[in-house]
């Protein structure tokens, strides 16, 4: 995980900073709020059947969730509301990229070894000209049959995991709200959206230092200010291992079908919600840094900050509204 609360473990007099933590959408979560809720525990439970709601309609691993469907599907299948609007986000988020985020990525980490077993060798052309041949998120298709939203996987297997978990935390987020905790910091995964006001001030956090085997937090590169924003960090530099003498990094390039030698690092991206966070973070790091850079100018409201190796150095490139956000020298890690 990228991202690490700092900053806020203490208050000053004024409201109480309440905290409920625990695991969900393969993962950990942890949501932080300043001032009462009706109920600390009715807090916790309001999380918990979020998170599973979303869990239940989205999850890959679940036999029985709507996207399982989906994806056994032959041809369009019904579905709820939130799903098809998380398609829909997806499927928007590939056109603008160029395909550089795709959805349906799945068999290509699979045939690499990022899903399963690493390989010990690299997978021939004919390996990955075949598993090319099973993606692409324009096979996708989306529409309404007598007012029911319907999707068709057109033979994918369409995978929603890079931005479900942004958009669960959108959703967490609204919860909290409707219980009256106005002031809340929402966390699944790494990915944040914060509410409001921390405890003195914008709610503060920290991006890591992208440094191969080191621990989440032992070293930040940069801290940030989060107000009413949603915040996502992908990196490339903990989910690697060395085929042949060669490294490869998890970060697949769906234009291409192999892993993307990129000199990006991470890719920390400010949206007005999460789930556009989430997304446009992973596809930063299929992007080369200009293209992306200037993909995130364009569009009011984003703003990034990458971090990429130079020759053994790691140097920042960042958007131009960035450092309304991201403050350098960082925080100290010790908290």
């Amino acid at each position: 995980m990228l991202l690490l609360l700092v900053g806020a473990c203490t208050a000053p007099a004024g409201p109480v900073l309440q905290r409920s933590h625990g695991e969900a959408m393969g993962t950990t979560w942890s949501v932080s709020w300043l001032g009462p809720v009706p109920d600390e525990a009715e807090a916790e439970a309001t999380i918990v059947a979020t998170l599973q709601q979303i869990d239940e309609a989205m999850s890959t691993w679940r036999d029985d969730s709507e996207l399982a469907a989906v994806r056994r599907g032959s041809g369009p299948v019904a579905v709820g509301e939130e799903t098809y609007a998380v398609v829909r986000a997806a499927l928007q988020l590939a056109e603008a990229t160029g395909g550089a985020f795709d959805p349906t990525v799945e068999p290509l980490m699979e045939l690499w070894g990022f899903r399963g077993n690493p390989r010990t060798a690299p997978p021939g052309d004919e390996a990955v000209a075949e598993a090319l041949g099973r993606i692409g998120w324009g096979r996708i298709a989306l529409e309404r049959i007598a007012g029911v939203p319907h999707v068709d996987a057109g033979g994918t297997a369409l995978d929603l995991s890079a931005i479900a978990k942004g958009h669960a935390v959108d959703r967490v987020s609204g919860a909290m709200s409707a219980l009256g905790a106005i002031d809340h910091l929402v966390e699944l995964g790494g990915e944040v959206r914060a509410h409001g006001h921390g405890p003195s001030g914008a709610w503060r956090l920290g991006v890591d230092q992208p440094v191969e085997g080191s621990a989440p937090g032992a070293r930040l590169a940069a801290t940030v200010r989060l107000i009413n924003a949603g915040l996502a960090t992908s990196g490339n530099y903990r989910n690697t291992y060395v085929v042949d003498g060669v490294r490869l990094a998890h970060t697949m390039d769906p234009r291409t079908g192999r892993p993307h030698a990129s000199t990006v690092l991470s890719a920390s991206v400010i949206a007005p919600d999460c789930r556009t966070a989430d997304g446009w973070a992973t596809a930063l790091m299929v992007l080369e840094p200009g293209a992306s850079l200037a993909l995130i100018e364009a569009r009011p409201g984003l703003e990034a900050m990458l971090l990429l190796s130079d020759g053994g150095a790691v140097i920042e490139r960042s958007s131009s509204g960035a450092s309304a956000w991201f403050d350098a020298p960082p925080l100290s890690a010790d908290r």
